[in-house]
């Protein structure tokens, strides 16, 4: 339940963020500066970075 109640907290922050910019910023950025660029927290960013990675094989 506590995971479900995370992932609905998040919604709002991945839907307002630019994944362009993520993705120039990836490269030249550790994930805590990803982190507070973006409002994420570091788990959401090596989320999305996994996330990234799969789809681009």
């Amino acid at each position: 339940m506590r995971q479900n109640q995370k992932g609905l907290d998040g919604v709002s922050q991945w839907k307002q963020m630019s994944f362009h910019d993520f993705l120039s910023l990836e490269k030249s950025a550790n994930n805590i500066e990803l982190a507070q660029e973006f409002g994420l927290d570091l788990y959401q960013v090596n989320q999305l970075k996994k996330k990234i990675k799969r789809e681009n094989y």
